[in-house]
C-alpha cells in the first residue's frame, strides 16, 4: 500500500498525554512516530493500548528473549515489516544471534537448531497466528518453565503483537523515515 488509509497525525496535533507517553517511552528507541501518529486519531484508545504495551515491555515477568522471539515470529507470520523491523533491533540485547533472528522468519522452524524452550515459544506464536488451539503437550512444555503470570503474559504478548500487526497492515501505516 502506497498511501496510508488513515495518515498519521503530525506530533504537534497529538494530545499532550500522548506526547508525554512517547517521551516517557524514549528508552524503547526510535521508529514509533507514525505508529503514535496513527493512534492519535483515537486518544483514549491510544492511551489504553500504550499503557498495556508499557506493562508488557517494562513490567512483565517474561524473559526478554522469550518476548522478542514471540514478537519476531508473530510479526513474520502476519507479514508486518513495521513491527518486525523495530523488534529486530531489540534482538541482540535479548541474546538472539543474527542467525536466530533470521530463523524466526523461516517458513520452517526445523531449519534452525533451537533450544527446546525457544521452540516452544515459537510454536505457540505459530499456532496462535493460525487461530489454532495449543495442544496440551505444548502447554505442559511451556508450563514446566513458566509461572502462571508468565504463561498469561506470553499469550497477551502474542495477541497484542497480532493486534498491532493487523492494524498497521490494514491501515498501511508507513515506517518512520530514517533519522
Amino acid at each position: 500500500m502506497v498511501t496510508p488509509r488513515i495518515p498519521p497525525l503530525p506530533a504537534e496535533e497529538w494530545p499532550p498525554a500522548l506526547r508525554d507517553l512517547l517521551g516517557a517511552s524514549s528508552q524503547d528507541g526510535p521508529g514509533r512516530v507514525n505508529l503514535f501518529g496513527t493512534l492519535a486519531h483515537h486518544p483514549p484508545l491510544a492511551e489504553a493500548w500504550l499503557r498495556l504495551a508499557q506493562v508488557l515491555t517494562h513490567q512483565g515477568t517474561l524473559a526478554v528473549r522469550e518476548r522478542e522471539l514471540a514478537i519476531l515470529r508473530t510479526s513474520y507470520r502476519l507479514g508486518c515489516d513495521f513491527v518486525r523491523a523495530r523488534h529486530e533491533e531489540h534482538a541482540r540485547p535479548a541474546g538472539l544471534t543474527p542467525a536466530d533472528v533470521a530463523a524466526t522468519a523461516s517458513p520452517s522452524l526445523s531449519l534452525h537448531r533451537w533450544h527446546p524452550a525457544d521452540l516452544a515459544v515459537l510454536r505457540t506464536a505459530d499456532l496462535l497466528a493460525d487461530h489454532a488451539e495449543l495442544p496440551e503437550a505444548l502447554w505442559q512444555e511451556l508450563a514446566k518453565r513458566l509461572r502462571a503470570e508468565q504463561l498469561i503474559e506470553l499469550l497477551l504478548v502474542i495477541g497484542q503483537c497480532a493486534m498491532v500487526c493487523t492494524t498497521l497492515n490494514t491501515l498501511g501505516t508507513p515506517p518512520d523515515p530514517p533519522s
